[in-house]
């Protein structure tokens, strides 16, 4: 049964009030505002949305919030009105311009920006967003770095040790162990799905070594070098 799609609410209770986001000074901005997925981990079924807007070409965050649904017309209206009365940086604003991503949930809001002299721009590229997407996420991973425990001199080696693994799970991830009823098993998967198997190992080092092998040859299949460290 297709989900009822949320319409828009305005007014009492809602924080996109046009009549107090029309008294707020005006200022010759171009805005980018959108929603991007944040990686699921693999024990979580709900995935979570960053929504974020930001200056264009400023880079400046203005408005950052996270929701745990498919983001709707509201959750925009809402990362709007938050980026104008109280932004991040700044004093309270209006654009006179905020680029978004073609979604079918937001024309219904497009009017309303119009009548407090807002522009709307849909834009298929928000570069200026994803750059701050993508250093939300950098810093999010430092963060929970923090605690990490660092390998030993002789653990680090392992990388010099199977270079081409190193090298894939960097983008991609490696399975390696029992599997109720295949036996030890060692593979290499990516976003596209499963790239190397081998269930003859009985050890980790067997396995590491297989993962090594194969996962050489699967480079060398798609004309990319594998990084030798120095």
């Amino acid at each position: 049964m297709p989900r009822e799609r949320k319409k828009l609410a305005l007014g009492k209770g809602a924080a996109f009030v046009k009549g107090r986001l029309q008294r707020l000074p005006q200022e010759d901005e171009s805005w980018e505002a959108d929603f991007r997925a944040l990686p699921k981990p693999l024990s979580e079924n709900q995935t979570h949305y960053l929504g974020l807007v930001v200056v264009q070409g400023d880079g400046s965050v203005l408005a950052e919030e996270q929701v745990g649904h498919a983001p709707h017309v509201n959750d925009l209206a809402t990362l709007l009105a938050h980026a104008m009365r109280r932004p991040l940086t700044g004093s309270g604003h209006r654009p006179k311009r905020v680029r978004v991503r073609k979604n079918p949930r937001w024309p219904e809001l497009f009017p309303h920006l119009q009548e407090i002299a807002v522009e709307v721009v849909v834009d298929s590229d928000l570069a200026t967003l994803r750059t701050a997407f993508h250093d939300h996420l950098r810093q999010v991973r430092e963060a929970r770095r923090a605690g990490m425990v660092k390998p030993t001199v002789a653990q680090a080696a392992i990388e010099k040790l199977f270079p081409a693994v190193a090298q894939w799970v960097r983008g991609g991830h490696i399975e390696v162990g029992d599997q109720e009823g295949f036996g030890f098993v060692a593979r290499a998967l990516d976003y596209g799905g499963l790239a190397f198997e081998d269930d003859r190992p009985n050890t980790l080092a067997e396995a590491l070594a297989a993962l090594e092998r194969g996962l050489r040859a699967w480079y060398e299949e798609q004309g990319i070098e594998v990084d030798e460290p120095s």
